[in-house]
Protein backbone atom coordinates (compact mmCIF):
# COMPACT_ATOMS: atom_id res chain seq x y z
CA UNK A 1 0.00 0.00 0.00
CA UNK A 2 1.85 3.48 -0.75
CA UNK A 3 2.52 5.92 2.07
CA UNK A 4 -0.18 8.35 0.93
CA UNK A 5 -3.14 5.60 1.21
CA UNK A 6 -1.48 4.34 4.68
CA UNK A 7 -1.66 7.84 6.06
CA UNK A 8 -4.70 9.11 4.23
CA UNK A 9 -6.87 9.65 7.27
CA UNK A 10 -4.19 12.06 8.56
CA UNK A 11 -3.06 14.29 5.69
CA UNK A 12 -7.04 14.56 4.35
CA UNK A 13 -7.89 15.86 7.77
CA UNK A 14 -4.94 18.09 7.03
CA UNK A 15 -6.05 18.89 3.98
CA UNK A 16 -9.79 19.73 5.31
CA UNK A 17 -7.98 22.14 8.15
CA UNK A 18 -5.81 24.36 5.12
CA UNK A 19 -9.29 24.81 3.41
CA UNK A 20 -11.20 25.68 6.18
CA UNK A 21 -12.68 22.84 6.47
CA UNK A 22 -13.89 20.48 9.45
CA UNK A 23 -13.53 16.28 9.53
CA UNK A 24 -14.02 13.22 11.15
CA UNK A 25 -13.72 10.11 10.25
CA UNK A 26 -15.94 7.82 8.30
CA UNK A 27 -14.39 4.15 8.19
CA UNK A 28 -11.69 4.28 6.17
CA UNK A 29 -11.38 7.94 4.84
CA UNK A 30 -12.61 11.29 6.11
CA UNK A 31 -15.95 13.58 5.48
CA UNK A 32 -15.40 17.21 5.97
CA UNK A 33 -17.47 20.46 6.05
CA UNK A 34 -17.49 24.15 6.07
CA UNK A 35 -16.85 25.91 9.19
CA UNK A 36 -18.24 29.04 8.28
CA UNK A 37 -21.51 28.42 6.94
CA UNK A 38 -24.41 25.19 6.19
CA UNK A 39 -23.15 22.81 2.99
CA UNK A 40 -23.65 20.13 1.79
CA UNK A 41 -20.48 17.38 3.06
CA UNK A 42 -17.55 15.65 1.10
CA UNK A 43 -17.03 12.17 1.83
CA UNK A 44 -12.77 11.71 0.79
CA UNK A 45 -11.72 7.93 0.26
CA UNK A 46 -9.14 5.95 -1.26
CA UNK A 47 -10.31 3.83 -4.36
CA UNK A 48 -10.70 1.09 -4.71
CA UNK A 49 -12.04 0.08 -1.78
CA UNK A 50 -15.27 -1.04 -0.51
CA UNK A 51 -15.65 2.29 2.02
CA UNK A 52 -15.73 4.43 -1.58
CA UNK A 53 -18.46 1.61 -2.62
CA UNK A 54 -21.02 2.54 0.51
CA UNK A 55 -19.67 6.51 0.18
CA UNK A 56 -20.62 6.46 -3.68
CA UNK A 57 -24.06 5.27 -2.86
CA UNK A 58 -24.83 8.08 0.03
CA UNK A 59 -23.70 10.69 -2.62
CA UNK A 60 -25.82 9.48 -5.82
CA UNK A 61 -28.64 9.70 -2.93
CA UNK A 62 -27.90 13.32 -1.87
CA UNK A 63 -27.25 15.59 -4.19
CA UNK A 64 -24.99 18.38 -3.82
CA UNK A 65 -23.04 15.85 -1.87
CA UNK A 66 -19.77 15.52 -2.95
CA UNK A 67 -17.38 12.17 -2.93
CA UNK A 68 -13.83 12.66 -3.53
CA UNK A 69 -11.67 9.58 -4.73
CA UNK A 70 -7.87 9.32 -4.04
CA UNK A 71 -6.44 7.08 -6.94
CA UNK A 72 -3.39 5.92 -8.76
CA UNK A 73 -5.21 6.40 -12.24
CA UNK A 74 -8.28 9.01 -12.59
CA UNK A 75 -9.42 7.75 -15.92
CA UNK A 76 -10.01 4.68 -13.86
CA UNK A 77 -12.23 6.19 -11.16
CA UNK A 78 -14.09 8.36 -13.28
CA UNK A 79 -15.37 5.25 -15.55
CA UNK A 80 -16.53 3.49 -12.12
CA UNK A 81 -18.21 6.82 -11.02
CA UNK A 82 -19.98 6.64 -14.09
CA UNK A 83 -21.04 3.64 -14.00
CA UNK A 84 -22.71 4.92 -10.59
CA UNK A 85 -24.19 7.40 -11.54
CA UNK A 86 -22.44 10.27 -10.66
CA UNK A 87 -20.33 12.86 -12.62
CA UNK A 88 -16.88 14.38 -12.28
CA UNK A 89 -16.87 17.96 -10.79
CA UNK A 90 -13.15 18.75 -10.49
CA UNK A 91 -9.70 17.21 -10.41
CA UNK A 92 -6.71 17.96 -8.79
CA UNK A 93 -3.29 16.10 -7.82
CA UNK A 94 -1.98 15.13 -4.89
CA UNK A 95 2.12 15.71 -4.29
CA UNK A 96 4.51 14.83 -1.62
CA UNK A 97 7.93 15.83 -0.83
CA UNK A 98 10.60 15.21 1.78
CA UNK A 99 10.21 17.82 3.95
CA UNK A 100 14.24 17.97 4.75
CA UNK A 101 15.02 18.80 0.86
CA UNK A 102 11.99 21.70 0.57
CA UNK A 103 13.13 23.59 3.88
CA UNK A 104 15.69 26.00 2.08
CA UNK A 105 15.44 29.42 3.17
CA UNK A 106 13.43 31.70 1.70
CA UNK A 107 14.53 33.82 -1.05
CA UNK A 108 12.90 37.27 0.16
CA UNK A 109 12.29 40.45 -2.66
CA UNK A 110 13.74 43.75 -1.17
CA UNK A 111 11.99 45.29 1.77
CA UNK A 112 10.21 42.45 2.63
CA UNK A 113 9.54 40.90 5.82
CA UNK A 114 8.76 37.16 6.91
CA UNK A 115 6.03 36.51 9.53
CA UNK A 116 4.44 33.30 10.97
CA UNK A 117 1.36 32.78 13.44
CA UNK A 118 -0.41 30.01 14.38
CA UNK A 119 -4.13 29.53 14.52
CA UNK A 120 -6.74 27.32 15.96
CA UNK A 121 -6.69 24.90 12.96
CA UNK A 122 -4.16 25.75 10.78
CA UNK A 123 -0.41 27.70 10.82
CA UNK A 124 -0.24 30.92 8.51
CA UNK A 125 2.77 32.55 7.13
CA UNK A 126 2.84 36.21 5.55
CA UNK A 127 5.03 37.86 3.28
CA UNK A 128 4.92 41.61 3.54
CA UNK A 129 6.91 44.71 1.60
CA UNK A 130 6.55 48.07 3.71
CA UNK A 131 4.11 46.50 5.72
CA UNK A 132 1.71 45.61 2.79
CA UNK A 133 1.02 41.68 2.54
CA UNK A 134 2.15 40.64 -0.97
CA UNK A 135 1.75 36.67 -0.16
CA UNK A 136 0.83 33.68 2.07
CA UNK A 137 0.45 30.11 2.61
CA UNK A 138 -1.30 27.86 5.38
CA UNK A 139 -0.17 24.58 7.25
CA UNK A 140 -1.18 22.25 9.26
CA UNK A 141 1.00 19.48 10.62
CA UNK A 142 0.06 16.07 11.99
CA UNK A 143 1.68 12.63 13.08
CA UNK A 144 4.92 12.93 10.96
CA UNK A 145 3.47 14.38 7.90
CA UNK A 146 1.94 18.09 6.97
CA UNK A 147 -0.33 19.53 4.15
CA UNK A 148 0.03 23.13 2.77
CA UNK A 149 -2.47 25.02 0.80
CA UNK A 150 -4.18 28.48 0.73
CA UNK A 151 -1.01 29.90 -1.20
CA UNK A 152 -2.16 33.07 -2.72
CA UNK A 153 0.11 35.82 -3.98
CA UNK A 154 -0.81 39.66 -4.87
CA UNK A 155 -0.65 39.00 -8.45
CA UNK A 156 -0.24 36.55 -11.07
CA UNK A 157 3.28 37.81 -11.97
CA UNK A 158 4.55 37.84 -8.47
CA UNK A 159 3.51 34.20 -7.90
CA UNK A 160 6.82 32.57 -9.95
CA UNK A 161 9.29 34.90 -7.21
CA UNK A 162 6.89 34.72 -3.92
CA UNK A 163 5.41 31.23 -3.85
CA UNK A 164 8.48 29.49 -3.59
CA UNK A 165 9.79 31.56 -0.35
CA UNK A 166 6.25 30.94 0.57
CA UNK A 167 6.52 27.13 0.19
CA UNK A 168 10.15 27.35 1.50
CA UNK A 169 8.86 28.86 5.21
CA UNK A 170 5.81 26.33 5.31
CA UNK A 171 8.24 23.85 4.83
CA UNK A 172 10.56 24.53 7.66
CA UNK A 173 7.76 24.91 9.73
CA UNK A 174 6.92 21.62 9.20
CA UNK A 175 10.62 20.62 9.61
CA UNK A 176 10.82 22.38 13.00
CA UNK A 177 7.82 20.45 14.54
CA UNK A 178 9.44 16.95 13.36
CA UNK A 179 7.10 16.32 10.01
CA UNK A 180 9.23 14.50 7.58
CA UNK A 181 6.83 14.44 4.47
CA UNK A 182 4.89 17.73 2.80
CA UNK A 183 1.78 16.98 0.85
CA UNK A 184 0.44 19.37 -1.68
CA UNK A 185 -3.50 19.31 -3.80
CA UNK A 186 -2.56 21.28 -6.49
CA UNK A 187 -4.57 21.77 -9.97
CA UNK A 188 -3.48 19.43 -12.82
CA UNK A 189 -2.45 22.68 -14.61
CA UNK A 190 0.43 23.72 -11.46
CA UNK A 191 1.55 20.64 -11.47
CA UNK A 192 4.65 21.07 -13.72
CA UNK A 193 6.37 23.35 -11.76
CA UNK A 194 6.35 22.17 -8.34
CA UNK A 195 7.79 18.57 -9.79
CA UNK A 196 10.48 20.49 -11.53
CA UNK A 197 11.65 21.86 -7.59
CA UNK A 198 11.76 18.38 -6.41
CA UNK A 199 7.69 17.40 -5.32
CA UNK A 200 6.65 13.84 -7.15
CA UNK A 201 3.30 13.41 -7.71
CA UNK A 202 1.98 10.81 -5.16
CA UNK A 203 -2.10 10.28 -6.63
CA UNK A 204 -4.79 11.85 -8.31
CA UNK A 205 -7.63 13.15 -6.95
CA UNK A 206 -11.48 13.54 -8.84
CA UNK A 207 -14.24 14.96 -6.75
CA UNK A 208 -18.11 13.54 -7.79
CA UNK A 209 -21.79 14.73 -7.07
CA UNK A 210 -24.76 13.29 -8.29
CA UNK A 211 -26.50 14.90 -11.91
CA UNK A 212 -28.59 18.11 -10.88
Amino acid sequence: MADWQDTLPLWAAAWAAVRGQSSALEGSGLVTAPDTEPAPPEYIFAWPGTDADRAAETVREHPGAILTLVTAESGDALDYAAARGLEPVDQAVLLTAPTGEMNAAPELPENAELAQAPLERYDVVEISVFDHPVAGGRIRIEEGLAVIGGLQTLTPESAKSLEPAVVAALADEAYVHGADTLYTVLAPHRVADYTASGWTVAAHIVHLRAPE
